[in-house]
């Protein structure tokens, strides 16, 4: 549906505007009454000048939203907008506009200005009761022209990526309120946590939407990595989190009026897939893509083949899969590779090359007539030779002479792990093709997204907390936090390009 022409003007605006900014003409002549000359003087001028330029930026932004809400034509083709969304999910009865209700609205410079706007909920006529469904956490209605600018949960599309980038950017809630209050913005814990899991939970069901889709539909005809080299990793994190059992009526509230809780382990798992250069090395120009998700293995190689599909990982020049060894990984490599329709010549499984050292280290750590300066040469030798023609099948014959009494059987468990992964491990052959051996980009990024953040102690996490903030996390350590906010208020996957914006402006969005 077009946008109609809104019935205000350009003029009419800076004629607002200016009456607006008149009434900032006496902090104005305050702020450069005097030249500073000290250091201590220039920082203060610095915070009021950039304290005044905030309040100018919300006069602007208030003055528009005065402007959109005065526009009829705006108003109801926000409102009929709204009714085909609610249509399309699935509402059958009837829209009642029930006028204009009063919100208030959070401004990127820190003001909270009240506003009038329409709201529009599925009739009640003819109802009895209590409503049978739960209401949903934004309530039963709509706010058409909030939503139409992005503005949900009282906070602007900057103002809401200001506080989801600040509650995963900083250590703990009381520096991300810290650095909030920094940029005049002013709010308390419980409503920067709601504002930024809203943000997080959106985003990863654009995303389940998207890779659901991926999965059923054909292959795309463009793809995101065309002619590229790319590397795919997976492995997973810990981090706790917190289960409080409400519905036991033994479980009552204690002294300290707390219920009794458990801490159980989550293995948040991380996805990375980045763009190699002829070197094997990471192209720096390519920002890599993070995924990550609380769900179990198979749910998370669900995510795998649809993410491939997505951004057309067939049509790659050469795709090189690494991971450790665990037995939830490998026993599901060749079923992505098929489902993703990944060409089995281009496509490469590797094991770890470090995580085969350890397996190496932790077979002659069971070898106790072997001195430590001994198990360090050994060591030392075979790691060398992994990387050799034959070499692996040489180390693996090298243990199983060292396979004796009664450590025997520790050795030979590390044995049969290298033997599994023998077709894994031809590491001289992928080292002259310049194919990297190593899967330190996802080691690095489950330290980055979750340990500095999400695994500090004592810290503990409710489970669908934790899982929007990760994911919001992703965005911000992959270096596409533009991108993803963009996809996000747009209401797509931050992957999907927009097919209403500009190809230019997309691509600086991204």
């Amino acid at each position: 549906m077009a946008t109609p022409t809104p019935t205000f003007t350009c003029s009419t605006i800076l004629r607002t505007l200016g009456e607006r900014f008149s009434r900032h003409d006496s902090e104005i002549a305050e702020l450069l009454r005097a030249i500073p000359e000290t250091p201590a003087e220039f920082l203060v001028l610095e915070r009021e000048a950039i304290g005044l330029g905030a309040a100018l930026a919300d006069d602007i932004i208030q003055v528009v939203l005065e402007m959109c809400h005065a526009d009829k034509a705006g108003r109801r083709s926000a409102n009929e907008e709204a009714r085909e969304r609610l249509r399309e999910a699935g509402e059958i009865r009837r829209i009642d506009n029930l006028g204009s209700r009063p919100v208030r609205l959070r401004l990127p410079g820190g003001r909270v200005v009240p506003i009038r706007t329409p709201y529009l909920r599925p009739s009640r006529k003819g109802m009895l009761g209590r409503p049978k469904t739960k209401r949903g956490a934004a309530g039963a209605g709509c706010y058409p022209q909030l939503e139409r600018l992005g503005i949900l949960d009282g906070v602007t599309p900057l103002t809401r990526s200001k506080i989801a980038r600040q509650i995963v950017l900083c250590g703990s809630y009381a520096e991300a309120l810290e650095q909030l209050q920094l940029d005049g913005i002013e709010l308390d814990v419980s409503t920067m946590v709601r504002v930024a899991v809203a943000t997080g939970a959106c985003a990863m069901e654009h995303r389940n939407q998207a890779l659901a889709r991926a999965m059923t539909e054909p292959l795309p005809a463009h793809s995101l990595v065309e002619g590229e080299r790319i590397r795919v990793s997976l492995d997973g994190g810990r981090a706790r989190t917190r289960k409080t059992n409400k519905k036991n009526k033994k479980n009552k509230k204690g002294k300290n009026g707390w219920r009794t809780f458990t801490l159980p382990w989550r293995e948040p798992r991380v996805i990375t897939v980045d763009v190699l250069d002829e070197d094997g090395s990471i192209d720096s120009s390519v920002p890599p893509i993070y995924e990550v998700d609380l769900g179990d293995a198979d749910r998370v190689f669900d995510l795998v083949v649809g993410l491939l599909r997505f951004i057309g990982a067939h049509r790659a020049r050469e795709i090189v899969f690494v991971a450790d060894g665990a037995d939830w990984i490998w026993a599901r490599v060749d079923a992505m590779i098929e489902r993703a329709c990944l060409p089995m010549g281009r496509t490469h499984k590797i094991l770890d090359f470090y995580h085969a050292s350890e397996h190496i280290a932790d077979a002659l750590r069971a070898c106790k007539n072997l001195s430590d300066t001994d198990r360090r040469t050994q060591h030392k030798t075979l790691s060398r030779k992994m990387v050799r023609p034959g070499g692996p099948q040489e180390v693996i014959d090298r243990l199983v002479e060292l396979a004796r009494g009664r450590r025997g059987k520790r050795v030979n468990k590390e044995i049969k792990y290298l033997r599994k992964h023998l077709d894994h491990m031809r590491d001289a052959e992928w080292r002259l093709a310049k194919v990297p051996i190593g899967s330190g980009i996802v080691e690095s990024a489950i330290r980055r997204i979750i340990n500095l953040r999400f695994k500090a102690a004592s810290m503990c996490w409710r489970e669908d907390h934790l899982a929007a903030l990760l994911y919001l996390r992703c965005a911000l350590k992959s270096g596409r936090w533009e991108a993803f906010m963009l996809g996000n208020i747009q209401g797509r996957y931050w992957l999907a390009a927009d097919p209403t914006a500009e190809p230019q402006a997309e691509l600086e969005a991204a």
